[in-house]
């Protein structure tokens, strides 16, 4: 149906395409009953001019792909939209050039129709999919660089040229530099396969500059996670700005407290956030007084995977501590259980803490940090992730620790080897990171001076009851 055909309260009929005027173009708008597969509406360009008379087409267009669509045609078996059937309707409906039919010559057959551009990409992700982490595959490859390219194909279609200027209007350099390197070696692999003749894509991602200004304020509403800079002090709160962040979510509305246990955890071990939410109850060893850090919560798909360096990690939980005091304060659960929950009992939704951390004008939540900047408590805004660094350099700065011991503690640097952790693993567990490293070693000199003192005793004990035998 066309803009005209909808229910009296002004919506289209359930399970109904609609093609419409919309951004400037005619779209054709699709029920989202059809898609489970896809995150939004969707919505794609016709082809259809803009002119007296468009209706007509749209009629014509909108009853072909309603047959198709409740056919199942249109639907792809994981639930996206099927852009390779979408692309030959607008073809038969002569709304848009087939570029895949090659006019023979000398009365021979044409060759086969060549690979669209969404069927090259297609064949790549399969290709990669084995060489790359599960959530690069799905956040990335299937999600972030493949909505890019079917919204560029929406607004200008496969022409490379056009493709390219429109993603650096619309995305980051850095972003568009990879997806259109990515769509070159596709390309690449397709020619490989006899399956294309050439590299539309060739040398495309050349000459980008992804080189960023230096930014004087940080984005509140861009989360980076990346330890390049975990022992630049800039990147971190001081200790008594971490105490004062704490006091005000401990004594704040329940929205914001019931976050307090996770963040103060945070500032506390230095772990990474997907880390913090992903601990169970079986990984708090109360019996060795320790922490196990050993897989990371990915919030977009739901799901927990190893840590960033696929390594399992101790962390030292002296009896008693803060830390311990912490831990003890939760309700304990189930060993599978997350020790960090969101009110509904599952695990932590990040997008809802940086909110609650930065704020969110659409729900008058002021946020953690600009209220505080506001008293004059916090001398400026970082994220939430920060408190990983906050943490980092409060060790090695403040309390004088030996670096390779924070770095076992939190791993920070991909440089240090595997062996080189193992070796100091072991005693990075015997550390109390609670006390200063200049008390630890008196505590532990005085230690050792008592182990001796008895050792002498016992030996003396030893010699006289040799001697009454």
């Amino acid at each position: 149906m066309v803009n005209s055909s909808k229910t009296p309260t002004g919506k289209a009929k359930k399970g109904q395409i609609v093609i419409r005027p919309d951004s400037g173009s005619i779209k054709a708008c699709f029920p989202r009953t059809h898609f489970p597969g896809e995150p939004n509406q969707v919505k794609k360009a016709t082809g259809i001019s803009n002119i007296d008379g468009w209706q007509d087409k749209a009629t014509s267009l909108q009853q072909r792909l309603q047959i198709e669509m409740e056919d199942w045609k249109l639907t792809n078996p994981d639930g996206t939209f099927n852009e390779n059937k979408y692309r030959e309707i607008l073809v038969d409906k002569k709304l848009r050039p087939d570029l895949k039919i090659v006019e023979s010559t000398n009365n021979q057959l044409p060759p086969k129709p060549e690979l669209s551009l969404m069927e090259v990409w297609d064949m790549y992700c399969s290709f990669r999919r084995e060489s790359l982490a599960e959530t690069v595959y799905q956040l990335k490859f299937k999600g972030e660089y493949l909505r890019a390219i079917k919204k560029s194909l929406d607004e200008v279609g496969e022409c490379p040229l056009e493709m390219r200027n429109w993603l650096l209007g619309n995305y980051s350099h850095s972003t568009v530099k990879r997806i259109l390197s990515c769509l070159s070696e596709a390309y690449r692999l397709a020619i490989k396969q006899k399956m294309v003749n050439q590299n539309l894509f060739d040398g495309m991602a050349e000459d980008i500059n992804t080189k960023k200004k230096s930014e004087r304020i940080i984005d509140q509403n861009k989360e980076i996670e990346s330890d390049d800079d975990v022992l630049d002090k800039s990147k971190a709160y001081t200790w008594d700005e971490a105490q004062e962040i704490l006091k005000y979510i401990q004594s704040n509305d329940s929205r914001v407290k019931h976050y307090y246990n996770l963040i103060k955890f945070k500032f506390l071990t230095g772990c990474r956030t997907g880390e913090a939410i992903a601990i169970w109850w079986t990984d708090i060893d109360w019996g060795r007084e320790r922490i196990i850090f050993r897989r990371n919560y990915n919030n977009r798909l739901k799901i927990y995977k190893s840590t960033k360096n696929d390594t399992t990690r101790m962390f030292p939980m002296p009896k008693d501590g803060e830390l311990w005091q912490l831990l003890k304060s939760i309700p304990q659960g189930e060993p599978n259980e997350n020790l960090f929950k969101n009110k509904a009992g599952k695990a932590i939704n990040t997008d809802s803490l940086q909110r609650v951390w930065h704020g969110y004008e659409a729900s008058r939540n002021k946020g953690i940090i600009p209220e505080l900047i506001k008293q004059g408590k916090v001398k400026k805004y970082l994220p939430c992730y920060n408190t990983r660094h906050t943490f980092i350099t409060h060790q090695i700065f403040d309390l004088g620790r030996d670096a390779a011991i924070v770095n076992a503690w939190c791993e920070h640097s991909e440089e240090m080897s595997a062996k080189h952790y193992r070796d100091i693993a072991k005693y990075a567990t015997q550390t109390n990171p609670e006390l200063p490293a200049s008390q630890q070693v008196q505590q532990q000199s005085e230690l050792d001076l008592l182990k001796e003192e008895l050792r002498k005793q016992q030996e003396l004990i030893d010699k006289l009851l040799q001697d009454q035998k």
